[in-house]
């Protein structure tokens, strides 16, 4: 197994409410760095850029504690440090920074950092894109949304979810409904039917089910029969969509268990491996 690429990883952030994508994050710097050091925003700098629902953010002696103790646990032998973050730059800037990890969210902020290096006449550092990890509603993990009461740190939905189910045979309605179930079970589900075929069959069929009942909802799943036998399924969310799946013939039960299978929580899935370091 290879060894850390670089000398010292950066990173920073909130950290509140540790979650999935804060693993991911750090996992990333743990991969590329012999040393990393984590800013953690103070509660001067949340005051002075407040966030949605920012008076449930603990304070910041807390989530440092937080953090230390996480990362005692799961790096108990690496070299790290957690330092206070009170400007959008912290000690990005300063030199020894090998490479800064950043979130497909936070990717301009780290483009911002080396436009200051190189405004002090430092060089540009390495950003580290890590992509975003997902909850199972296919919408990212963030302490915004746990905050809210959408999803748990593992990015396990809580709140109602509106679904979509797009249908091109009616006699797969209730495996398709109890499936759905299983695995949101406070979904308000609306089902629509296409059993002339309009939204065409197979793989292409059940893709365009699926984008028709994610119309006005959170997440659509299209299940269209294949031509000879067998069903294509395809999940369908706000920032993309999972499928066609081939299922070949099977019972409802088959059906069911597969469509559970594929709507069941992903988180991690969509966090790994991380994109290759670049300056930008």
């Amino acid at each position: 197994m290879r060894g850390p690429r670089y000398g010292h990883a950066v990173l920073g952030g909130t950290f509140d409410h540790l979650h999935a994508g804060h693993a991911a994050l750090l996992a990333t710097a743990f991969r590329l760095g012999r040393t990393v050091s984590i800013g953690v925003t103070t509660d001067a700098f949340l005051s002075a850029h407040p966030k949605p629902d920012g008076g449930r953010i603990p304070s910041y002696a807390s989530r440092r504690r937080a953090l230390r103790r996480w990362l005692s646990r799961r790096y108990p032998v690496a070299r790290w440090k957690v330092v206070p973050l009170g400007d959008p730059f912290g000690r990005s800037v300063e030199p020894g920074v090998d490479v800064l990890v950043v979130s497909a969210d936070t990717l301009k902020g780290g483009q911002a950092v080396n436009v200051e290096r190189r405004r002090r006449g430092r060089p540009a550092t390495a950003l580290a894109v890590v992509p975003l990890v997902l909850a199972d509603d296919l919408l990212p993990v963030s302490s915004r949304r746990i905050r809210a009461g959408t999803i748990d740190r593992n990015g396990r939905r809580r709140s109602p979810l509106s679904f979509g189910l797009g249908l091109s045979d009616e006699a797969d309605r209730d495996a398709a409904v109890r499936a759905i179930r299983r695995v949101f079970p406070t979904a308000r589900i609306w089902v629509t039917l296409d059993p002339v075929g309009r939204h065409g069959r197979g793989a292409t069929g059940a893709r365009s089910l699926a984008r028709a009942a994610a119309v006005g909802r959170e997440l659509g799943l299209g299940v269209a029969r294949a031509p000879r036998g067998g069903w294509f399924l395809v999940e369908h969310g706000p920032l993309g969509e999972i499928g066609p799946i081939a299922l070949p013939r099977g019972s409802s039960a088959e059906l069911g268990a597969r469509i559970a299978s594929l709507l069941a929580p992903r988180v991690g899935r969509k966090a790994f491996p991380p994109g290759r370091p670049s300056r930008r």
